[in-house]
């Protein structure tokens, strides 16, 4: 079928479908998500990742639903590969105070990173032919574009533990999200095959 360019209607309209079921990622949540898949040396395909954004439909969704969502998956794939990573979500100042930020969807966006990297994640740190130096890369990415899923308090601490405010962490972090998912693809097929686990012919690459 002829994939779609994703639009900012597609994004609307992908937003009232997952508000509308209870179970559902949030359009952020679900762009991280897919944003980890695209990048996972084991990927899935479409009913896998349909059925945890959108559980218990069995990936049977309408057809004007289901080519947004091959549209979002086309232009997330299309940035990671070809054109750079973009991060959709970005940190919204209060119009009354600059000492607040709304984390929310920079939150959701890491969350649903983390659910699609998490096990490929584990399977690539604990290889035992894992280079040091790289799975110190692994560990740092992966800690830093799942950074905003971490509970309040916990950046509160990190940020009094390097003398600054909460709003300069969420900044800077925000910044190292973005540089991290522009190279995340490819340190995670670096790593894949010098863990071992994985073969540069593996189909997972084509």
């Amino acid at each position: 079928m002829q994939i779609p360019a994703f639009t900012p209607e597609h994004a609307q309209q992908l937003s009232t479908f997952l508000a509308s079921h209870g179970q559902a990622m949030t359009l952020p949540q679900s762009q991280g998500y897919l944003f980890a898949v695209i990048c996972s040396p084991e990927p899935l395909d479409v009913h896998q990742w349909l059925e945890v954004i959108v559980p218990n439909t069995g990936g049977q969704l309408d057809e004007t639903i289901l080519f947004a969502f091959m549209g979002l998956y086309h232009q997330i794939s299309e940035q990671v590969y070809e054109t750079g990573f973009k991060l959709p979500v970005t940190l919204k100042h209060h119009a009354d105070s600059d000492s607040y930020l709304d984390l929310d969807e920079c939150q959701m966006w890491c969350q649903g990173f983390i659910q699609g990297a998490q096990e490929y994640y584990i399977k690539l740190s604990q290889a035992p032919a894992l280079d040091a130096n790289l799975l110190e890369a692994l560990q740092t990415a992966y800690a830093s574009l799942g950074f905003f899923a971490l509970d309040a308090q916990v950046m509160t601490t990190i940020a009094e533990q390097n003398s600054i405010t909460d709003v300069q962490l969420a900044q800077s972090q925000y910044e190292l999200m973005g540089d991290f998912a522009l190279g995340f693809a490819e340190l995670i097929e670096i790593i894949a095959v010098q863990s071992g686990l994985y073969s540069e012919e593996d189909e997972s690459w084509s």
